[in-house]
């Protein structure tokens, strides 16, 4: 009997406070003044208290969102140093081609060349440092109109001659090779002699054809002599004398030139499409 009893006080109950929430939500609603001042109270009451739950809480918030936006940080952070990598490879592929340019450029002022038909072609292996074979590598060959014996220049003067011809490619014999032996010319005098390669980078040996007699000083510019049976067109630069050195036993003076082109800086050349009168 008591727990029918205590049921029914429970429902009772449960009744009873439904209709109280219902009527003071009904009077909440049409903005009866005493319910607006209850909840000011309240709201003025729980204020410090929330506050303070904000202040305890933001630094575990701020930690929260530091972590949840880390992941979006190092993205970003990898985006803009993506960036700054193509910017810089744009940079110096700009300044590479510019570079490259300048050079094809450069290469294409040949004051000695005249109407000769020349051919442009970039060094592709050589020596550099090393003069063992006095030999290097062009990019062009027969397909470009080239073949074995052609001179081959820069805008100082005389690197070489074709020595084999491929399709695509051909390897230069340098003037350095002590083999490489041409008739050259005094710019001043016009005297004519015989010389060849040093063996180095540095110097040029001519050995033969200058008389004693011949006045010759340091300074003194060399050119290819272009005879009628010579190997090379006439008046291409091929150094300046650096020694005077007599030889009473020949009645004649040795010269050493110095070379007008830096062999170890060499990266375009261009052949002359000339040949030797027959």
């Amino acid at each position: 009997m008591r727990t029918v009893a205590t049921r029914r006080r429970s429902r009772y109950l449960l009744l009873v406070l439904t209709l109280l929430a219902v009527t003071f939500i009904t009077l909440d609603a049409r903005g009866v003044p005493v319910f607006d001042g209850a909840r000011n109270t309240a709201s003025d009451v729980f204020a410090p208290l929330s506050g303070a739950a904000d202040w305890v809480s933001s630094p575990f918030r701020n930690a929260w969102q530091g972590v949840t936006g880390y992941d979006d940080l190092r993205a970003e952070n990898r985006r803009l140093r993506d960036q700054v990598g193509r910017l810089r490879s744009r940079e110096i592929a700009e300044a590479n081609a510019e570079e490259q340019l300048k050079r094809l450029n450069d290469q294409l002022q040949l004051g000695f060349v005249r109407d000769l038909p020349t051919q442009v072609a970039r060094v592709t292996s050589g020596p550099f440092s090393n003069f063992s074979d006095h030999r290097l590598e062009i990019d062009k060959g027969s397909s470009s109109g080239l073949e074995v014996g052609m001179p081959v220049v820069t805008t100082a003067g005389l690197v070489g001659r074709l020595d084999r011809v491929s399709r695509t490619r051909s390897v230069v014999q340098l003037a350095t090779d002590p083999t490489f032996v041409i008739g050259v010319r005094l710019a001043s005098s016009q005297d004519l002699g015989v010389g060849r390669g040093g063996g180095d980078a540095d110097r040029f040996i001519v050995d033969r054809g200058i008389e004693l007699a011949d006045p010759v000083e340091p300074g003194e510019a060399v050119l290819t002599s272009g005879l009628s049976n010579s190997v090379m067109p006439p008046d291409v630069p091929i150094g300046l004398v650096d020694k005077v050195v007599a030889d009473e036993n020949s009645r004649s003076q040795l010269l050493q030139v110095r070379y007008a082109v830096d062999f170890s800086q060499l990266d375009v050349v261009q052949v002359l499409k000339w040949e030797p009168p027959k």
